[in-house]
């Protein structure tokens, strides 16, 4: 039979979930406290578990930090653990040639990380489409060689190989080999960049 918790394991678990979220969005108790109309001192309170809120006053931080307020009392510090099985993998882009770009799994804002699993044919390329300062790209080849173009930079990576570039300026994937290159990519994007994450944006089709 699972325990009720007790009013102080209630002030515990949103003191650190509060926190963990407010960090996670980058706030600080300043701004944390100007975004929900709950004032500076209310906010260390809660924090530090001193006391439990009032319905209003979590129903305030939760749209403040735009989250449910079951976020902000679930007791539970088990980790989120997220599965996307193969069949869930979504393609978001492919060419005549039979490239493939794949969406493998991404979170959500304020800091976006997105994981893809790209397949580009002898002889065709993507060009991508400046992000955001702040925004980089790692890949990582799997199979084949790659050709990358950063700016006006160019480079070829071969199977084993591994870079990571920032990504606010154009930038261009292409297969220079005699065989397909795969490789992997994986998109960070800090949420103080201010713009949309890359995958809100459609990529561009190949001319």
């Amino acid at each position: 039979m699972d325990r009720v918790q007790s009013p102080d394991d209630v002030a515990a678990a949103i003191g650190r979930n509060v926190r963990a979220l407010r960090q996670q969005r980058r706030m600080t108790i300043d701004a944390l406290a100007a975004a929900s109309g709950v004032s500076r001192g209310t906010v260390i309170q809660i924090e530090t578990a001193r006391g439990n809120p009032s319905i209003s006053t979590l129903v305030h931080l939760a749209e403040a930090l735009r989250v449910g307020v079951t976020s902000l009392v679930d007791g539970d510090a088990a980790p989120r653990v997220v599965i996307r099985r193969a069949e869930q993998a979504v393609p978001l882009w492919s060419s005549a040639e039979g490239s493939t770009a794949v969406f493998r799994i991404g979170t959500d804002p304020p800091d976006v990380v997105e994981l893809w699993d790209w397949t580009l044919q002898p002889g065709d390329s993507f060009e991508g489409e400046a992000h955001a300062v702040g925004t980089r790209e790692v890949l990582s080849v799997l199979r084949g060689k790659l050709g990358l173009r950063v700016g006006a930079t160019t480079h070829e990576l071969a199977e084993g190989d591994t870079v990571l570039f920032e990504a606010h300026t154009p930038h261009r994937y292409s297969g220079v080999g005699a065989s397909p290159v795969r490789f992997t990519m994986v998109v960070l994007q800090p949420g103080d960049s201010g713009l949309v994450p890359p995958s809100a944006i459609a990529p561009a089709e190949p001319e």
